[in-house]
């Protein structure tokens, strides 16, 4: 069973969505549950970026870390310090995000909005840092 932030318990169900390590990407990504076992529990979920069919492992609760290691160059890489909040929202041009929004991308997957500047937002995608642009 997985637990919510209000209190309410919500048990897995095929099809239904849940974060977990692929082991092909090499990334906690959004996963589909493809099969459960005799209790109920997640037995098999099929990564949603690269399509891979795997064992079902809990995710281990990290301690959060602060990277210092230059991306681009330029900036730090701040996405270990953001949350992600909301709702996973598909990517559009004309759409506002904020930083912590996840969202998905038709070519890049599933990202985390780290920074946002006038019309341009910089998300992460695994160990990707990709610029886009929004309706800022």
């Amino acid at each position: 069973m997985l637990n919510q932030s209000l209190g309410i318990v919500k048990r897995p169900q095929l099809g239904g969505d849940v974060e977990a390590r692929c082991g092909k990407c090499k990334e906690v990504r959004e996963h589909v549950i493809a099969a459960l076992d005799d209790k109920g529990g997640i037995a098999r979920v099929e990564c949603r970026t690269c399509g891979s069919n795997h064992i079902y492992r809990e995710r281990k609760t990290a301690t959060k870390t602060t990277s210092t290691r230059t991306v681009r160059g330029t900036r730090k890489d701040s996405a270990s310090m953001v949350e992600a909040v909301g709702p996973l929202r598909a990517y559009s041009m004309q759409a506002r995000f904020a930083v912590g929004d996840r969202l998905e991308h038709q070519k890049f997957g599933l990202g985390i909005v780290i920074e946002v500047r006038a019309s341009k937002i910089d998300v992460k995608f695994g160990k990707e840092l990709k610029t886009l642009i929004h309706a800022g």
